[in-house]
């Protein structure tokens, strides 16, 4: 039973969360495509940037300053569904993509590419 009333909040909160989404699928679809072509390029950054020899983090925020570009058209985009708090989306989305590229890089070490 307390399984149950947990995944009835957690199903609550879930849709609470993507309330935006339903409000504007386009501007939805338009970010979470600008946040592939993001990842994409951290990705592509991040394993053409790796030495090896420097700290993963050090190339996570290289390949992170590498993409800014395309960082910047995704809080664009996010930022449109809350002007609001912009400042707090760059923070959160310019942090992400620093751990994103570093996880690429670790991934890409490990595999031993």
């Amino acid at each position: 039973m307390r399984f149950l009333s947990l995944t009835a909040v957690f199903a609550a909160l879930g849709v609470a969360a993507c309330a935006p989404a339903y409000e504007d699928g386009h501007l939805s679809r338009a970010i979470n495509q600008q946040r592939v072509i993001r990842d994409n390029c951290l990705s592509n950054e991040a394993v053409s940037l790796d030495d090896r020899r420097s700290p993963p983090e050090a190339i996570g925020r290289a390949a992170s300053t590498a993409c800014t570009a395309q960082n910047d058209k995704l809080i664009q985009l996010m930022s449109t569904m809350d002007r609001s708090g912009e400042s707090q989306i760059t923070e959160a989305v310019r942090k992400d993509a620093v751990v994103k590229a570093t996880t690429y890089v670790l991934n890409a070490r490990a595999k031993g590419q």
